[in-house]
């Protein structure tokens, strides 16, 4: 344990009674920012939403050793000082099994350190706060990125960049429609770069609508738009993945890649359970030209 953790502890046992856990106490000991801090507070700046176990991925696997947490209890100290001094906002996420790991969203004191490095850093009203489902969602795109991130960090594998849902959204002239993906990426390999859209479905689109969603997706390659946006030639295509609830539900979503005329291989499917950091590069990856084993996420 370094210096450092050791006075984390200290400053917690200083605290009379325990903290409240989603309320703010007044009797909060101050808080006096690390870079170790700074490093957490930017991560909730270029993801929006975390939970404990994705801050910790991000951490643990950081190329600066300086920048990381000897322990899940030195991390959970942390939030728990930086909450208390209005750097972070946590979150309660009730289920029908009982409560899950709280999340962490960047809050004003932290969005006022930022600024120092990075210029104006703002941070969205309570009131803008994303409801229940949407921070589900929020979470499960951002569980994508974090495995990813964490395991190219121990790969000879570079994300070069990511888009937002915003950033990436597309307009398919052919069809008269606008795709949003939840995500858009691109991952360099020693010999490659591979470009994806990254769809997190919520089990909540019937199976038509999978089917013109890849058709559309399909359009967007075939007519060129595709290598026109990213600036790349014809020939190079991109991968659509879908990342299902459930078993069930990915298999629905294989038989609706199914009906498609052409394309089919564009598209892969795994569930959410294999994206982990250990997981994410396995051969995870259905798709409706493989019968009897699966890809992996940088395979032909």
């Amino acid at each position: 344990m370094t210096s450092s953790d050791n006075n984390t502890a200290a400053i917690v046992q200083q605290t009379a009674t325990p903290l409240p856990r989603f309320r703010r106490s007044s009797q909060a000991p101050r808080c006096l920012l690390q870079e170790r801090d700074l490093a957490l507070l930017e991560d909730l700046w270029r993801y929006r939403a975390l939970t404990t176990s994705q801050l910790e991925q991000l951490r643990v696997s950081d190329p600066n050793p300086d920048l990381r947490f000897v322990s899940r209890l030195t991390l959970t100290r942390r939030l728990k000082l930086l909450f208390h001094g209005k750097y972070v906002r946590r979150l309660a996420r009730p289920s029908i099994t009982g409560m899950q790991e709280p999340v962490y969203l960047l809050d004003s004191e932290g969005a006022k350190s930022l600024s120092l490095k990075h210029g104006e850093v703002t941070v969205r009203a309570p009131s803008q706060m994303p409801k229940l489902a949407a921070l589900e969602h929020i979470l499960s795109i951002n569980q994508f990125r974090v495995s990813l991130t964490a395991t190219c960090a121990a790969n000879p594998l570079e994300i070069l960049g990511w888009q937002t849902s915003d950033e990436a959204k597309f307009r398919v002239a052919a069809r008269k429609v606008t795709l949003i993906p939840d995500a858009g990426f691109t991952v360099k390999t020693a010999n490659l770069k591979l470009f994806y859209f990254l769809e997190v479905d919520l089990g909540s689109e019937p199976s038509r609508i999978l089917t013109e969603k890849c058709r559309s997706y399909y359009a967007f390659w075939q007519s060129g738009e595709f290598a026109q946006k990213y600036f790349c030639t014809p020939n190079v295509g991109f991968r659509v993945l879908f990342v299902a609830p459930t078993e069930k539900r990915a298999a629905t979503i294989l038989k609706s890649i199914q009906k498609l005329d052409a394309g089919q291989n564009m598209f892969w499917v795994t569930g959410q359970e294999d994206i982990t950091p250990e997981r994410i590069l396995e051969p995870i990856w259905s798709n409706t030209k493989q019968e009897n084993h699966k890809a992996r996420l940088t395979g032909n």
